[in-house]
């Protein structure tokens, strides 16, 4: 294999893995944006309201401030992992830029 031919297999490398990071954030800021809603509905509601939370297919009531406290763990964990997933994009891109570089200089 020459080293254009593996430059060439490193950067479809590079950018499937980039793609699946893609999708991953994507799916993960639509997750974060439902908690995100949820959470602010949550906190308008006034406290004496039940809440039921789906569980499978059953709804279990549980009180708002639990649901609540919930919700901001599950939020805060989604923005560590999109935090994270962002940094690995712009390594990847970075690396696929380098990768590119080569391939041209080649």
């Amino acid at each position: 294999m020459s080293s254009d031919e593996y430059l060439q297999a490193k950067a479809e490398e590079i950018l499937a893995e980039l793609n699946q990071v893609l999708v991953q954030l994507a799916t993960l800021r639509a997750e974060y944006n439902s908690v995100d809603e949820a959470i602010r509905r949550l906190e308008r509601l006034p406290e004496a309201d039940e809440i039921f939370e789906r569980v499978g297919v059953l709804y279990i009531r549980r009180d708002r401030d639990s649901v609540l406290l919930d919700l901001k763990a599950t939020k805060e964990t989604l923005e560590a992992t999109i935090k994270s997933l962002e940094k690995k994009e712009r390594d990847l891109r970075e690396t696929l830029s380098r990768v590119a570089s080569s391939t041209q200089s080649s």
